[in-house]
Formats: structure tokens, C-alpha cells, sequence
């Protein structure tokens, strides 16, 4: 069978990689499109005439999945449709509900995935296959979720799948990799905690690559592709020290590059930021989400305090480790002193880069419902409701949005220019234009990705404008 995945976003997907090494070591043929990246996708799909169309999909991107499949279904009338990734986890009802959605991977597709392969090419019902979803009659059968992958190393990654359609992508000095999959926190703001109750029975849920395993990935791609950096995405990378002592000693040795990594700021200790630094990392990001500690604590249910951070703040400091924050605006309860709050504290702690976004709430989870009950949100808030982008503007109804929103679009600006904080912050509260603060985000963006990335002018620009359909 030929398979191509299909993916809004332009970077390379973790879970498309790890699938389509499996859907090839089973003798099944795999392509890429990224629609972003694409000027039209009929063309394209027309020369490379898949018998299978994967969708990985946020769950941001609802409409967008009920858009394209009815347009691949009108483009190849025959062609199976399945569709996988975070959202189909979440809600695998919905996703079945579209017309153009014959099935749904409920699971970590390496196993289950080839096997539905295998029994669409010999014809044979896919019922028996623990993961799959599918219509009887046009009626959608939600399955039971498949079984946890226990060994993370039997798995490899199809790094060619992007990087040779989309040779940017191969290019960029920056190469992204994950060690672990499941997290023990339970953020209320976060899909974990409702994908770990609903894989509870099926197997381990926090799993990671063994050290020895993550080093040779990295340093395969550095030898095929190049990298100026490394990027580690997953939350848990410094969650076990003795893991991270082992993987330390391995990098050094074996890549020795600069390293980039996310972690909790509950889990940084001065163990762990001496064994970061001398591997070669030389920057982390953690979630800091609001610097209003009930609002984290509180609404989020992220219990790490304002001190915790500043903590974690010096360490890194200490180590010579630069830090940089993701945070959320327009959350519900928010007003405007909490959104000031948030850049007080990044500034307070001496954070080097702030990533933003505007709060988006699930439908169905315990927060849309929090929101509902608030009124920030109407009763029977559906995927519908949402906007496609958590960057532009908020879906809730709050006091003062206007101004929180503007807080957002000039947060990282007011870090990095201390001195015009308050002329900027009394700009974000007095002047009503979307576009001027639009394009005030797009300066702040700029700057940001310029100096995390160590980019020239030109290369920033080139960069941003080549991935500008992501946002």
C-alpha cells in the first residue's frame, strides 16, 4: 500500500516519523505533504496516487481536517482516509463523525497502523484490530484504545520523509528530537491528563529512549543533515538524573554540539544544571504560563509557585544556562494586573526570551466547561467555535480582552526593551488597532527567533517567511 501523510503544520511530526519507519519495515510505501508548504495539493496528489491518506492533526486544526478530507475525497473518490495524532486521541467520535473519515488510529500507530495496511490490501475488515475505529453503516465504532508501545528504541525515525520533499526543512540549524512519551503531571490546561486516563490499562505509560539510543538518532542526523543545535521537546527530559547523567556523558562524547531543552522549573536542581551545562546545553525553556500564582495554581492546577521559578531562574543562571518561558494570555479570570504580571515576573527572573500565546480552550474538558459555567464561553461550545490560530485572538469573552490581547502581542518586546515598559504596556491598554499590535507581534517574533537561533538578518527573514502559512 502507498500511504501519504498529510499535515497542516511546517515542522517535522515525531509520531509521522516513528509511523512511516514502521509502514516501510513492513514493506508499505510513504509520502509527505504539508499543506503550508504547498500551493496546491491536487497536483500533488495526483502524481503520487496513495491508496491511504493519514491526517495528523491538533486539535486546533478540527476544521481544517473536515475542509481537506472532503477536497482529498473529491480529488481521489477511492482513497481510504484515516486520521490520527493528539486530536484523534481526544476526541476519536468527532473525528469519526466527518464524512470524509473512513477511519481512526486511537493510539500509537507504529503497531496498529501497518496492520490496518495490511488488511486493506488483503480486503479484510479491520474489526479485529485493537485501535482502529471505523463507520458500520455509516455509524461511527469508537475502539478500544491499542496498547502502549513499552520499548521506545524498537522504533526508528523517518527523517527523509521530510527532509527530502522539503529540503528547508533538512536545512534548518536546528534539528528537533523527543526522549520520552507520557508525563505523571496532570495540568489542567494540558491533553495529558485526559490521554493518560484513557491508556490507564494498557500498558506503561511513561516511557523513555535509553540514552544510548537518543545520542545515535542525533548523531545520524547530524551527519546526514548537518545542525548548527540540538532541540529536545519533551517535558521530561531532566526528569530522571540518573537518565540524564548517562545521556550527558554520551553527547559530549559522541555530538558534542549545542543543546536546547524543555523542562519543569520544579525539576531543575543543581545537579542537573552542572550535569546541562557541561553535556552542552545552553538554553531551556520551562512553562511558566502566568505570573499570577493563582491563576496558575488555582485555574491551571500547575502547582509550581512564583518562587519556584525564581529559583529555577538562578540555577540556570548559575551554570551559564539561558531561560526562556512559554506563556498564555486572555486566560479565564485574567484581568489586566494578572497579564502585566506575567512580564513583571519573566522580568523579575531574569528570563531571556518569552514565547507567547492566547489561551484556547477543548471543548469537552473540565476548563471549556469552567469557562462555560464563567460565561466567558456559550453553552454547547463546539470545535466550530474555535478559531484556527492561538496567536491572533481570543475565544473568550473576558473584561478587557482588547487590552489583554494587545499585553500578548507585546510581551516579549517590554523583556527585551526593559526601558519602554511602561510606554509600551500603556500602548497596549490605550490604542484599539489589531493590525498595529499584529504587526508589533511580528517584530517581537522576529527578534525572538533572531537570537534564540543565532540568525543572520536575511536568515531570520528567510525562515519566517517560508513557515508564515504556519501561523
Amino acid at each position: 500500500m502507498k500511504v501519504c501523510f498529510i499535515q497542516k503544520q511546517i515542522f517535522p511530526y515525531f509520531g509521522v516519523m516513528s509511523v512511516s519507519e514502521a509502514v516501510k519495515h513492513k514493506g508499505h510505501e510513504s509520502e509527505i505533504l504539508i499543506y503550508a508548504l504547498e500551493k496546491e495539493i491536487e497536483s500533488q496528489l495526483l502524481e503520487i496516487e496513495p491508496d491511504v491518506i493519514a491526517f495528523s492533526v491538533l486539535s486546533s486544526e478540527h476544521k481544517w481536517l473536515r475542509k481537506i478530507s472532503l477536497e482529498v475525497k473529491r480529488i481521489l473518490p477511492g482513497v481510504t482516509v484515516i486520521a490520527g495524532g493528539i486530536h484523534a486521541l481526544m476526541y476519536p467520535a468527532d473525528i469519526l463523525e466527518l464524512p470524509a473519515i473512513d477511519y481512526v488510529c486511537y493510539g500509537e500507530g507504529e503497531k496498529i497502523f501497518p496492520l490496518l495496511l495490511d488488511n486493506l490490501a488483503a480486503g479484510t475488515p479491520p474489526e479485529g484490530i485493537r485501535g482502529i475505529g471505523f463507520k458500520e453503516d455509516g455509524r461511527p465504532l469508537t475502539p478500544e484504545p491499542a496498547e502502549l508501545i513499552n520499548n521506545l528504541d524498537s522504533f526508528g525515525e523517518d527523517r527523509a520523509l521530510y527532509y527530502e520533499r522539503y529540503p528547508a526543512l533538512g536545512n534548518l540549524p536546528q534539528k528537533y528530537f523527543i526522549s520520552s512519551r507520557g508525563c505523571p503531571f496532570e495540568c489542567e490546561f494540558c491533553a495529558n491528563r485526559y490521554i493518560k486516563e484513557a491508556f490507564r490499562d494498557c500498558g506503561k505509560y511513561i516511557r523513555r529512549k535509553s540514552p544510548g539510543c537518543l545520542v545515535s538518532e542525533v548523531k545520524k542526523t547530524v551527519v546526514e543533515y548537518g545542525a548548527v543545535s540540538i532541540a529536545f521537546a519533551d517535558d521530561l527530559f531532566i526528569y530522571d538524573p540518573a537518565w540524564l547523567r548517562e545521556f550527558g556523558t554520551l553527547y559530549k562524547k559522541e555530538v558534542g554540539i549545542p543543546y536546547f531543552v524543555t523542562a519543569r522549573a520544579d525539576l531543575i536542581t543543581e545537579e542537573n544544571a552542572a550535569c546541562l551545562a557541561d553535556s552542552g546545553c545552553h538554553a531551556l525553556t520551562c512553562g511558566l504560563e502566568t505570573g499570577s500564582e493563582t491563576l496558575r495554581m488555582r485555574v491551571l492546577k500547575k502547582n509550581i509557585t512564583n518562587d519556584r521559578y525564581r529559583k529555577c531562574a538562578q540555577i540556570l543562571d548559575k551554570y551559564g544556562i539561558e531561560l526562556q518561558t512559554s506563556n498564555m494570555f486572555c486566560l479565564p479570570d485574567e484581568d489586566v494586573e494578572a497579564a502585566v504580571s506575567t512580564i513583571d515576573l519573566n522580568m523579575k527572573i531574569g528570563a531571556r526570551y518569552m514565547f507567547t500565546t492566547l489561551f484556547l480552550p477543548f471543548p469537552e474538558t473540565d476548563l471549556a466547561d469552567y469557562c462555560i459555567r464563567k460565561k466567558y464561553l456559550k453553552p454547547g461550545y463546539t470545535f466550530s467555535d474555535m478559531p484556527e490560530s492561538f496567536i491572533f485572538d481570543s475565544v473568550l469573552d473576558i473584561e478587557d480582552k482588547e487590552k489583554i490581547v494587545n499585553l500578548h502581542k507585546v510581551a516579549h518586546l517590554c523583556l527585551r526593551f526593559p526601558r519602554l515598559k511602561r510606554f509600551i504596556i500603556w500602548l497596549a491598554c490605550r490604542v484599539r488597532s489589531r493590525r498595529f499590535f499584529s504587526l508589533l507581534w511580528l517584530l517581537s517574533t522576529f527578534i525572538r527567533y533572531k537570537e534564540e537561533r543565532k540568525l543572520s538578518f536575511f536568515g531570520t527573514a528567510k525562515q519566517l517567511w517560508t513557515f508564515r502559512k504556519g501561523y
